[in-house]
């Protein structure tokens, strides 16, 4: 009796399975945003302070207070007074998630290269820029990057510096 019952769960199994296809790709929620290769590279720059709006990390260093906005770049708080920040500026850096500092040298990602950016007070200074260091940005979802904004398919040279919801 044991041997039927056994066969028959097994087959159950195997009837939920579905055929693995390497062409199949399920479709993300998100469009990226694109941006040519010349504009990324003259994209990052010193701006007045702005609303903070979509925050990631941040980064204390001396007197002075970074906070990340994804995707777009760092505000700069001066921070003597860490009961009332004040703040100085923004520095733009599309495709941003991630600083880090080294004396008064700021490194950070730009989409995927990796910039080191000297900062003097109330402006900057990019001092260095790695081409190509990081991987492409994948989707918030992390279903991949749909077929037609690959690098094959897209404008030729463009990278991707954020995604939004479609």
């Amino acid at each position: 009796m044991k041997k039927p019952l056994i066969f028959l769960v097994v087959a159950l199994l195997f009837i939920q399975c579905e055929k693995f296809d390497s062409d199949y790709q399920r479709n993300t929620e998100y469009e990226p945003i694109l941006i040519e290769r010349s504009e990324l590279e003259q994209s990052v720059k010193w701006l007045d302070s702005r609303e903070l709006v979509n925050t990631g990390k941040i980064y204390i260093k001396d007197n002075y207070l970074f906070i990340g906005e994804k995707f777009e770049g760092v505000h700069i708080f001066d921070n003597t007074d860490p009961s009332n920040p004040i703040p100085l500026g923004f520095i733009a850096i599309p495709g941003n998630v991630d600083i880090s500092i080294k004396g008064d040298i700021i490194y950070a990602d730009n989409t995927v290269d990796l910039i080191a950016i000297q900062f003097q007070g109330n402006s900057i200074k990019v001092l260095d820029r790695n081409v190509g260091v990081f991987p492409e940005m994948r989707p918030p979802d992390n279903l991949g990057i749909p077929y037609e904004y690959t690098v094959e398919n897209r404008p030729e040279n463009t990278l991707i510096v954020k995604w939004i919801k479609k």
